[in-house]
């Protein structure tokens, strides 16, 4: 894993894939084009990608941080917004010299992309969102629901108690015991501060959409038990002008992890079209 120093923060991030295809010329193709950014969600990690990684990895340049405050960066000190996520991103770019990237985000990391998108349309040449979006206007009911009961939580019990519970409601299935486990142990071991940094930063998040210039191609999953309502995300995804929607079935919030295969099928098909 490859370190990159700004100012403002050091992110650790992998850098993978950019000798892939050498032997085949469509592929080489790919991964000599515009890079994609992987951007986890809250209390994830660069590691996470994984099977995205195995599926991508061969065709395509992947850049995949630990976003600040996750994984091995660091939990700068004072509040956090969104938009601090996507300079360090914007920062990033500039460092490995890339002048535009297709970006895919998970829940926060959603957030963080169409922050970029909204900021910067032409460092953005595709946006795929999945399990994310933006509310405008008065916050919904579960949504403060959640907020408040993670902070209560955490307060009392702390962020290992915090990854149990929120880990059995992401990987409901016996079977996905060893995810739980995972996202428990991962949780505990981040910094405390970093965390409900990270979640005011999500709760706080205003943005102002200008539709108009988010032309590039967009990809919005939706997982059909997220936390928010399919119809909710499907409105949103309408007011886009090329975008395109799909409802994952038998997945809940963790889309990228419990329901890999159907996402690196409709990654693979969505980047390979927008690549050429």
């Amino acid at each position: 894993m490859r370190r990159h120093t700004t100012s403002d923060v050091t992110l650790h991030y992998l850098d993978l894939g950019t000798q892939a295809g050498q032997g085949d010329p469509a592929q080489r193709d790919l991964a000599q084009g515009d890079p994609i950014l992987l951007l986890h969600g809250l209390g994830s990690c660069a590691n996470d990608w994984r099977p995205q990684i195995d599926a991508l990895g061969g065709s395509h340049r992947l850049i995949v941080p630990d976003m600040r405050g996750h994984g091995a960066s660091p939990a700068l000190p004072g509040d956090w917004q969104i938009g601090d996520f996507a300079n360090d991103l914007f920062n990033l770019m500039d460092q490995l010299d890339v002048p535009r990237a297709h970006i895919v985000g998970f829940s926060l990391g959603g957030m963080v992309g169409l922050e970029m998108a909204n900021r910067a349309p032409g460092r953005v040449s595709s946006l795929c969102l999945i399990n994310s979006q933006p509310f405008q206007g008065r916050k919904p009911a579960a949504l403060l629901f959640t907020y408040w009961l993670r902070r209560t939580v955490i307060a009392t019990f702390g962020l290992k108690s915090m990854g149990k519970i929120i880990g059995k409601k992401l990987f409901p299935d016996p079977a996905q015991q060893r995810l739980v486990e995972r996202f428990a142990t991962q949780m505990a071991g981040m910094d405390k501060r970093a965390y409900l940094a990270a979640l005011d930063a999500i709760f706080h998040w205003d943005i102002d959409l200008h539709f108009k210039a988010l032309a590039m191609p967009v990809l919005i999953m939706a997982a059909d038990q997220d936390y928010t309502p399919v119809e909710s995300k499907r409105a949103f995804a309408a007011q886009f002008q090329h975008c395109e929607f799909e409802v994952i079935a038998n997945s809940r919030h963790a889309t990228p992890l419990d329901q890999a295969q159907r996402v690196n099928t409709l990654l693979q098909s969505f980047l390979t079209i927008n690549s050429k």
